[in-house]
């Protein structure tokens, strides 16, 4: 071998152990730059602690509550949809539309056919009244019977039930479709499996949700619709009116959650603005362990109960858990606060 090539060979095996040390050297500290840092993040059981400086809690405004044990009712979450009455109020029998185009274009057919009966009766009886009339004249003029007369009597009283009959169909299918004059109400049609029905409550209010279940809900209370049901699914339908100006559309599906009968259990409950939910849809809340310390835990929220959410699983009652401030705190944890 060469010497060249042999202190060649040296040169770069030293380069080389240069390299691997200057990677290997642990990294300086990083200096302050404005002071120590307002809050320490650090990770123990797979859990992330926040400490809070004083000055910063102060800042931040946090609210800590207990987190209880109430007795809440039992309820069921249903899915519903948003359908139009239109048979006017205190009807026996009221037909609803729902959102779908094959419904409305039923109800529309099936008006429309009402609607031709309706006037083919009215001269029905328009008809049998001039007939009527001619055979009272010709009888009185002596050029008819009073067998003619009789005969167009009849004719004008099963004309007169025809139409009566017509009227009393047309008045069950309601206003027409096309109607935009009047101010549509809005129900909601729960499909209910059979065998459940006996189990929840027909004469309380519900709660109506979005699907998204994000929003506090608007209360509805039950009426009597028709008694419509699938005896292919073994569903029933209920239905719920919607308040006036509930903004919902028709044929929107929504989450409805009705009470259960005489089913009232203790669950732990905590306000709804101190759950937060992470992009894989987990959902947290967080706990004071200490003086200025809070803890990350990892719930499972059950079911919204107005402004509460009730939690399937969670920290013991008695646990302080934020509620104002949470969400600055998920933020400092993950850098995405101010």
């Amino acid at each position: 071998m060469k010497p060249s090539h042999g202190i060649f060979l040296m040169k770069t095996s030293s380069l080389f152990a240069f390299l691997l040390a200057l990677l290997l050297a642990p990294r300086p500290a990083p200096a302050a730059e404005a002071g120590a840092a307002p809050a320490v993040v650090t990770k123990e059981a797979d859990l992330m602690v926040i400490i809070l400086k004083p000055e910063a809690e102060q800042r931040l405004r946090l609210k800590v509550v207990p987190l209880e044990r109430r007795a809440v009712p039992a309820t069921r979450l249903l899915a519903g949809e948003v359908v139009t009455p239109l048979a006017a109020d205190g009807a026996r029998l009221a037909p609803v539309l729902g959102g779908t185009l094959d419904e409305t274009l039923r109800m529309a057919d099936q008006q429309a056919v009402a609607d031709g009966r309706l006037r083919q009766a009215q001269v029905q009886v328009d008809a049998a009244k001039l007939a009527l009339e001619r055979a009272q004249k010709m009888r009185q003029a002596e050029a008819g019977s009073a067998r003619v007369e009789d005969e167009a009597r009849a004719a004008l009283a099963l004309a007169a039930t025809a139409l009566t009959t017509a009227q009393a169909q047309r008045e069950l299918l309601g206003a027409p479709v096309t109607g935009t004059g009047a101010v549509q109400r809005c129900w909601v049609r729960v499909a209910i499996y059979s065998g459940e029905a006996a189990r929840l409550d027909a004469q309380a209010a519900v709660t109506i949700r979005t699907l998204t279940g994000g929003d506090a809900g608007q209360s509805a209370k039950p009426v009597a619709g028709p008694p419509t049901a699938n005896a292919q699914t073994a569903t029933v339908d209920w239905y719920f009116e919607l308040p006036a100006g509930a903004g919902w559309r028709v044929g929107e599906r929504v989450a409805v959650e009705i009470p259960l009968r005489d089913s009232v259990a203790e669950r732990l409950v905590v306000p709804a603005s101190a759950v937060l939910h992470d992009i894989h849809g987990g959902q947290w809340v967080y706990e004071q362990t200490a003086a200025h310390t809070y803890t990350r835990r990892r719930i499972q929220v059950e079911r919204l109960a107005g402004d509460l959410a009730v939690l399937g699983s969670g920290p013991a009652a008695g646990s302080k858990l934020v509620t104002d401030g949470a969400a600055e705190l998920f933020g400092t944890e993950f850098m995405t606060g101010k």
